[in-house]
């Protein structure tokens, strides 16, 4: 029902708008008792919870970040079943972003295109919006940024301030590789470092789809140099060779932006093959670009993730995606 009639039904309003009013409908579901008991319910997977360190996933399926950029649904989320939600990403002070339209659908490819340029909020905002989190019915993690990824010492202040900020309601935290340097995130991680071993939340580092496999064994050294807990592969592509379905034109008429989506499943899958096989196996893998069903997911999983996360599928596949392939995952 949702792909026949649902589904083309949103498509045909712009992407952003159209996620904007899912946001407002939340907002408003979180008032409604009765239905949302009935939600719960019915979206409520028979999975297998997993374990790491100190975090207790009541299932192996979370939600990337980007579509709770505020943090302000992300409890409502949960509802659909979800074992783990990542906000953000979030940066100190608001940020408008890039102009609109900057979200498209490329539906013959499973495919969404994206330069949103990190908009937000900001800190006071999203620290207002964490406080309904509810204790140990889910995992939260926030994915952060800073506002001036290339002057060191603003970045390190910055990042630091939002780790000991929002640690209270975060179960750990994400920064993307590449949206600030190496050497300025070496300085930043340091600074870090004395906060984490106070309040001990995890880093993780999100790697892009476009990672060159042979960078990975630096990237590695530089996690374990600093203490990053784990992974998320990958995020986003630039390769437009991976759109294989789509017209030159529709590529074209989208302009710019990071792929994500099905397009991008076997270099997220080839990453975090090759993750599994040289880190360190205390370190946490969350396989993420591309899952779409509980195919991509069990594929996942066979190249050595321990859990996953989806965004493009929620789009694509409907709410109930996130059951089945809860399910799936053993």
């Amino acid at each position: 029902m949702y792909k026949s009639i649902i589904r083309p039904c949103l498509f045909r309003i712009d992407a952003e708008k159209i996620h904007d009013q899912i946001i407002t409908l939340l907002h408003i579901y979180r008032h409604l008792g009765p239905i949302r008991s009935l939600t719960r319910s019915l979206f409520h997977p028979k999975a297998v919870p997993f374990q790491w360190q100190n975090l207790n996933f009541s299932n192996r399926v979370g939600l990337s970040a980007g579509f709770d950029k505020e943090a302000s649904c992300f409890d409502e989320l949960s509802d659909l079943g979800f074992g783990f939600i990542e906000a953000g990403t979030v940066t100190p002070h608001k940020v408008d972003g890039n102009p609109s339209p900057r979200i498209f659908r490329l539906p013959k490819d499973h495919a969404l295109i994206s330069r949103t340029g990190f908009n937000n909020p900001g800190k006071e905002m999203v620290l207002q919006n964490l406080r309904q989190k509810q204790n140990g019915k889910y995992i939260l993690g926030v994915n952060i940024n800073t506002n001036y990824p290339a002057d060191e010492e603003l970045a390190r202040t910055e990042i630091t301030d939002l780790y000991s900020t929002f640690s209270e309601y975060a179960d750990y935290y994400t920064i993307n590789w590449g949206s600030i340097a190496p050497e300025i995130l070496s300085s930043v991680l340091i600074a870090v470092a004395d906060k984490k071993k106070q309040i001990g939340k995890p880093i993780f580092l999100k790697l892009p789809a476009d990672v060159p496999i042979e960078k990975l064994d630096d990237i590695i050294s530089f996690a374990r140099q600093h203490h990053i807990d784990g992974f998320i592969a990958t995020g986003p592509s630039q390769d437009r060779s991976l759109l294989i379905h789509s017209s030159q034109a529709e590529v074209t008429h989208v302009g710019a932006g990071g792929i994500s989506g099905l397009p991008i499943i076997y270099k997220s899958i080839e990453v975090v093959r090759y993750l599994s096989a040289h880190t360190p196996k205390e370190m946490l893998i969350i396989g993420a670009g591309g899952v779409m069903t509980p195919a991509e997911a069990t594929s996942m999983l066979n190249a050595g993730a321990h859990l996953v996360q989806i965004y493009s599928a929620f789009i694509y596949e409907g709410p109930f995606v996130v059951k089945r392939i809860a399910e799936a995952c053993k």
